[in-house]
């Protein structure tokens, strides 16, 4: 009987696959080139500057905590996993216990934590499972935990050394291969074949984790951050395979080819569709295999694969000061929550010598990851961010604009462009920070299940947007998840003018899809830096004349947002700055305060609304002007109506902004 590759990647044990290879696997190789190491994350020449990390000052915090966990907490938490076997949650907080004793056994060796290690390292072995989905109704496959299970078992192996021995080497690869690799290798080859895929769906035990559609996600997942993670584990874990299982070739030629799928998926200038804390988790998985298929092999240069210089301007430009803890605060377009962590510039910096990366991985990333102990090189040139990255318009049709680097520098971040994985329902967007405020704010707290009442934070409604007749464009009802959407939006202008920038976004194409009679919706944006932004709103209806209200949302996760209104004024007023506003429509508008209708637990949401009576055709403008503090006085904001658009004076800045042409222009007095 003949069997097709693929088939005999599927047959068997390890043990079986395993019989007649040396009895230490952990020190046999089989390759064809001279390989540079025979170790994935470190030598033992790297652990100096290692444990200099770990009491620096940049790492020396993380690592302090991670050493403060006792050595029984990894047996703790796999008990609780042994009693709940919740992968989701428990199983991933055995395997954090895990990394947080291995890093702190490479820094501070111990007996009694080298015991607990590999008592633990025993327990995930008898584990009869790594992940918690499947492919029709048997075959286990592996997107994110047996992903970190390759991982970080093969670093706590490399971490021990010789203090495993090969019995127990030989048992660890055995369920390496067929708890992570197989069931990775699984995921990847249907994300390449759906049209093979028997249905992937959550096993039993976590059946009801989401209410979703998994139907079409080979494909869904296939193109977003999710291939990132089963493809490098996969990738890591056949280089330790090399030589002891007879698949770990082809399970690393389909390592390499789909991390060739994954890199094009950042944007030739090196924007991330997904966000910031998406392109962090798809560099930092694919980085772990680049850098241990660079130091066990070396025959690709993966730092010439994608534009890496790109990417460090991509981290850079949707940083946003910081957060009240001191680490960064960035543009949370999307699920986005978090900047990169130090390891990806790090890696960036390592491989091609931009100085612009190290001060990336100094100034811009939040340490939090292992990798971070390991590729950070504290000697390594900086320079600051040039001038020219004040001002960006990226491949996305994302504008991120500001005044300078500093904390209390201004910052606007503008969301147009086309549909993504984890994308709100947010075109013509945007988010404005001063003073280390954000005065107009992306709330945070999105729900990923839409049956939970906070999936309400991704539609239009719960953004700084245009809404018509009470509602926004287009966007799906999440029984696949938080998956791409229809709407598009268009950058049609973008000008540049010292300091001041200005750009126009057409959204008709994903408002339309809800609202047979939209014609046009068109926001313009005018920022004065630091402290004028004016924004235009040109929307246009046929047949049927429908109202129009437009929102500001504040941040409010402190709940020290204080809002006011006086007739077509309003104010916004956080602890370090206030933004002051006015209001002025060609159809009147009114001004009120409200907050989002959801359960009080989880944040307050107030917003400003902008009102206009049902109209054919709509144009508000309204003007904005901050100053530090609660109490400064609004500098002067006015408009007037003229032939063919607006004349507008706000503080210094005075302009004519002509609105009777296609695309609005802005003549600078």
């Amino acid at each position: 009987m003949t069997i097709s590759r693929r088939e005999f990647c599927y047959l068997g044990a390890s043990a079986s696959l395993l019989t007649g290879l040396s009895p230490f696997a952990s020190r046999a190789r089989a390759t064809s080139n001279d390989p540079k190491s025979d170790r994935l994350f470190f030598d033992k020449s790297d652990i100096e500057q290692i444990r200099a990390n770990a009491s620096s000052e940049f790492l020396g915090t993380l690592y302090r905590d991670w050493s403060s966990h006792s050595p029984s907490e990894l047996s703790e938490k796999l008990d609780a996993f042994n009693e709940s076997r919740d992968i989701i949650g428990d199983f991933a907080a055995a395997l954090e216990s895990l990394t947080y004793s291995s890093m702190t056994q490479l820094i501070d060796p111990s007996q009694e934590r080298r015991d607990s290690l590999i008592e633990g390292i025993e327990r995930f072995i008898e584990f009869p499972f790594w992940d918690y989905f499947l492919d029709g109704p048997n075959d286990a496959i592996g997107i994110q935990r047996a992903a970190t299970a390759i991982v970080r078992l093969l670093f706590a192996r490399e971490v021990l050394d010789d203090e495993i021995d090969s019995k127990l080497d030989r048992r660890l690869l055995s369920a390496i291969a067929e708890k992570g690799c197989l069931p990775c290798y699984r995921t990847v080859y249907g994300m390449d074949n759906p049209d093979t895929v028997k249905g992937w769906g959550f096993d039993e035990r976590h059946a009801d984790y989401y209410d979703i559609d998994m139907s079409r996600w080979p494909e869904i997942l296939g193109a977003n951050n999710l291939r990132a993670a089963p493809c490098s584990a996969l990738g890591i874990g056949a280089i330790a395979l090399r030589g002891h299982d007879p698949r770990a070739d082809l399970w690393l030629e389909t390592a390499i080819a789909s991390s060739r799928r994954v890199l094009p998926l950042f944007s030739p200038d090196g924007s991330y569709f997904e966000g910031i804390s998406y392109a962090g988790y798809t560099l930092r998985t694919s980085f772990g295999f680049f850098e241990a298929h660079h130091r066990c092999i070396g025959d690709i240069d993966w730092a010439k694969e994608a534009n890496m210089e790109g990417i460090v301007e991509f981290i850079l430009g949707v940083q946003m000061g910081l957060q009240e803890d001191g680490s960064p605060d960035i543009v949370n377009f999307s699920d986005a929550k978090n900047s990169v962590y130090p390891c990806v510039p790090s890696w960036i910096a390592r491989h091609t010598n931009n100085p612009l990366a190290q001060h990336t991985a100094e100034n811009a990333s939040k340490p939090y990851y292992f990798l971070d102990f390991l590729w950070y090189e504290p000697n390594r040139k900086s320079k600051s961010p040039p001038a020219a990255l004040k001002n960006i318009h990226n491949d996305l049709d994302w504008i991120l604009t500001r005044s300078g680097w500093e904390p209390d520098d201004a910052v606007i971040a503008f969301k147009s462009g086309g549909p993504a994985n984890h994308e709100h329902s947010d075109r013509n967007h945007f988010i404005y920070k001063i003073h280390g405020e954000r005065m107009i704010n992306d709330n945070f707290g999105a729900a990923y299940d839409r049956r939970h009442a906070h999936w309400l934070l991704r539609q239009t409604e719960a953004h700084n947007a245009v809404l018509v007749d009470g509602k926004g464009h287009h966007y799906h009802n999440g029984i696949e998840g938080t998956n791409e959407s229809l709407s598009y939006a268009n950058i049609t202008q973008y000008h540049v003018d010292g300091d001041t920038t200005w750009w126009t976004s057409d959204a008709t194409p994903a408002y339309r899809i809800e609202n047979e009679h939209i014609f046009k919706v068109v926001r313009t944006v005018i920022f004065s830096k630091p402290d004028i932004v004016i924004v235009l709103d040109q929307i246009r209806l046929r047949y049927r004349p429908q109202p129009v209200q437009l929102r500001y949302f504040p941040d409010n996760r402190d709940n020290e947002a204080r809002l006011n209104i006086d007739e077509n004024q309003f104010s916004i007023q956080r602890p370090n700055a206030t933004l002051h506003a006015r209001v002025a429509a060609r159809s009147g508008a009114s001004v009120t305060k409200s907050v989002l209708d959801l359960p009080q637990e989880n944040g307050v949401f107030p917003f400003i609304q902008i009102s206009s009576e049902p109209s054919l055709s709509h144009e508000v403008l309204t003007l904005m002007a901050t100053t530090p503090g609660q109490s400064g006085k609004s500098p002067t904001i006015k408009s007037k109506p003229v032939n063919g658009g607006w004349e507008i004076r706000a503080g210094k800045f005075k302009a004519i902004l002509k609105t009777d042409r296609i695309t609005p222009s802005v003549d600078i007095a």
